[in-house]
Formats: C-alpha cells, sequence, structure tokens
C-alpha cells in the first residue's frame, strides 16, 4: 500500500467514478489507475468499488470506510507537508464564503455537506447578506472571504475570476387560492394589479423587479418591505400581498399555504456565479467547494478558465 494508490482512490471518489476523469486530474493514465487500484484492492483482500460492464457503480460497505480512511490519512500528510512549510494543518483550515440571505438559507447546507464528503476537517464559515449582492465580490476583493456566490460579476478587477453557474430563475409567491393562480397567462400587468411585499428599496432584487415594472409603465403598491425571504413569506401566508422572489426559496413541501409561478421570462436575466481571487482558485479545497455548489465547475475547467 502507498500514497499514490489511495490517492487515486479519493481522486475516482471525487470525480464521481470517472476514472478517466480521475486521470486526468492527476497527470496519469486511466489504466495506470485502473492497476494501482486492483493491487491494492489485492493487498487489502477486499473490494473496494462495486462494478458493472459499464464501469464503477459505487462503493461496497468497506469500499466507503477505506476512502474515509484514506482521505484522513491524506489530510493528515497534507498537515505535515503544511506545517513543514510554515502553514496551519487543514484541521484549523476555514471556507469564508460570502452569498446572499437565500443562497444561505436554502443552497449552501447541502453545498457544505457534499463538500464535507471529502473535506470533512475544513470548517466553512458564511457571510450572508441580505440581498445588497454589489458588496460581495468587494468582500472577496477584500480578503474577507475566499469566495463569493453572487448575480454581480460584472467590471470585476483582474484579480478576480468569476465562473458563471445557473440562470437566476424567479416565482411569484401567492397565497395557494390566489385569482392569478387561474390566469393561463401571467404578466406583469396582472401581479400589479396586487399588493406587492418585497425586499428593502436598496436590494437588488427588488431593484430588478421595478425596473421590468417601470419599462412597461406600471406601479405596483408595495404594502411590506422586509429583508428576510421567510419572513416575507410569511406575510404572504397572511393575505398582505404577493411576492417575486429567487425559486430556491419556495418548498412546496414546506411552503404548503402558498403556490409559485415561474416568471423568470418576464424580468431582465441574471446569473448566479461564484467570484473567487485567482490565487485561491489554485487551491484543492477551494476548487471542491466550488464544485460542490457547481458540478460544472471542475478542477480541470477552474484551472483553465485562470489561464485566459
Amino acid at each position: 500500500m502507498n500514497l499514490h494508490q489511495l490517492r487515486y482512490v479519493c481522486e475516482i471518489v471525487r470525480c464521481k467514478l470517472n476514472i478517466s476523469r480521475a486521470a486526468r486530474s492527476l497527470g496519469t493514465s486511466q489504466p495506470a489507475i485502473s492497476q494501482q487500484v486492483r493491487l491494492l484492492e489485492e493487498e487489502l483482500g477486499t473490494t473496494i468499488f462495486l462494478r458493472s460492464r459499464s464501469g464503477l457503480t459505487g462503493l461496497t460497505g468497506q469500499g466507503e470506510s477505506i476512502v474515509e480512511a484514506a482521505q484522513h490519512v491524506l489530510a493528515e500528510v497534507a498537515n505535515v507537508q503544511g506545517i513543514a512549510q510554515g502553514h496551519p494543518p487543514t484541521s484549523l483550515a476555514k471556507i469564508r464564503v460570502a452569498s446572499t440571505q437565500a443562497q444561505a438559507r436554502y443552497a449552501l447546507p447541502s453545498v457544505i455537506r457534499r463538500f464535507h464528503l471529502h473535506y470533512p476537517g475544513i470548517s466553512v464559515h458564511i457571510s450572508h447578506k441580505h440581498d445588497e449582492e454589489e458588496s460581495l465580490w468587494q468582500m472577496v476583493q477584500n480578503g474577507i472571504v475566499d469566495l463569493a456566490i453572487t448575480t454581480s460579476m460584472r467590471d470585476l478587477p483582474k484579480s478576480l475570476l468569476a465562473l458563471e453557474c445557473f440562470p437566476m430563475e424567479r416565482s411569484l409567491i401567492v397565497p395557494k387560492r390566489h385569482p392569478l393562480l387561474k390566469q393561463r397567462i401571467v404578466t406583469l400587468e396582472s401581479i400589479a394589479a396586487y399588493p406587492l411585499i418585497t425586499h428593502a428599496e436598496r436590494s437588488t432584487g427588488r431593484r430588478r423587479i421595478m425596473r421590468a415594472f417601470g419599462a412597461l409603465g406600471f406601479t405596483p403598491k408595495v404594502t411590506v418591505t422586509a429583508v428576510d425571504e421567510d419572513v416575507i413569506k410569511a406575510c404572504v401566508e397572511e393575505g398582505l400581498g404577493i411576492t417575486i422572489l429567487a425559486s430556491i426559496v419556495y418548498d412546496p413541501e414546506r411552503d404548503t399555504k402558498l403556490r409559485a409561478l415561474d416568471v423568470t421570462p418576464l424580468l431582465e436575466p441574471s446569473v448566479t456565479g461564484v467570484v473567487v481571487r485567482r490565487d485561491m482558485a489554485r487551491h484543492d479545497h477551494i476548487c471542491a467547494f466550488i464544485e460542490a455548489f457547481a458540478p460544472m465547475w471542475t478542477k480541470d475547467k477552474i484551472a483553465h478558465e485562470i489561464k485566459l
């Protein structure tokens, strides 16, 4: 048994059982990795991966325990190397993330869970803003956080890297028996006929929504403003008005008194992405966190983007 074999096994798991991708990531060949994994299994006298004719399909029960132990071994090796270079051990390391309240509440918990499968010793600290997205990338630039999840990615300094991830989807959220649910087509004009509950005036989301209404000559009556999406939804439940929020904040299993209609095409398009300092984007744990949030951004693709 050697460290290369343990590293191969862990990288295969990180690459979602894709041996070819793991080989590219490690700068070796698929046959070399496959051979070393089989040698390790023979030495241990057990099977780590479940296999089919099409390739690897999962981990065995013992394989899960072996991978977890291998990750800890590699983490401790990294600690030894880091201490020798004057760096703190990974058990003291953390990732600092800035995001909006909506991302922090509804998206990041599952992202952190996936990240901790590969880096259980690294803590995550979230700094969330109440929809004031313009300041998020500045927190990255000033070194307050390591990365930010935001829709404000224009005109960034060259020291920062912007990785576009997902189109921002927005939903009209109304009480479950609201008249708008009976309309075949919902328009901004029909929405403007009802009291509107929004974020505070300075918020990015509210400004985008009000610009869309204003472009068509409509001025909806805002009856309540709040900084928290859960407070806004509670006001909608009480019949105080309707609201337009990021679609991720609506959960049909929890929000049983509400209904949501997709109104993304009615509003100006925007993209949710990750902003990170170029020097930080070279670190494996930062890449792993980004990939946990947006699987399309693998370590290789991030490295390619840094070079552009």
